[in-house]
């Protein structure tokens, strides 16, 4: 019983971090997934936004392989569990996520140059433009 208590006080808290209004939500949203611990990638996070019941990560795409997409934006729930790995937009070794346009998770720069938009629902490209 203490156990499941503990769990919900926990779900409880990671849920108000994520709805609070103190600090900025990528704040909020980087202690959420830093408190997750080994059950994400360990990779460095550059950008993290809380959305919902959802935590959207943007990894440092050096350290994923070189020479390939590094598809380095993710979804998860409030637990850590992966809803999904953002799509590459096809534009081979130098497409990877780098930010977060605003406060807005659908919306990502590209190191390739490029603004896209993403469904959050499934993590698919729905558009993009060029910026540079």
């Amino acid at each position: 019983l203490l156990r499941l208590l503990l769990k919900l006080a926990v779900a409880a808290g990671v849920s108000q971090l994520l709805s609070s209004r103190a600090g900025s939500p990528a704040a909020n949203a980087k202690h959420i997934v830093a408190s997750w611990g080994r059950r994400t990638p360990h990779r460095e996070v550059l950008e993290a936004l809380g959305a919902g019941e959802t935590v959207f990560v943007i990894y440092d795409y050096m350290a994923f392989p070189q020479g390939v997409p590094a598809r380095n934006l993710f979804a998860y729930d409030l637990k850590g569990k992966e809803l999904w790995r953002a799509e590459d937009i096809g534009e081979g070794a130098t497409d990877a996520y780098t930010q977060f346009i605003g406060r807005d998770p659908s919306r990502v720069s590209n190191f390739a140059g490029y603004e896209c938009e993403i469904d959050l629902e499934t993590g698919e490209v729905l558009g993009t433009r060029w910026t540079k």
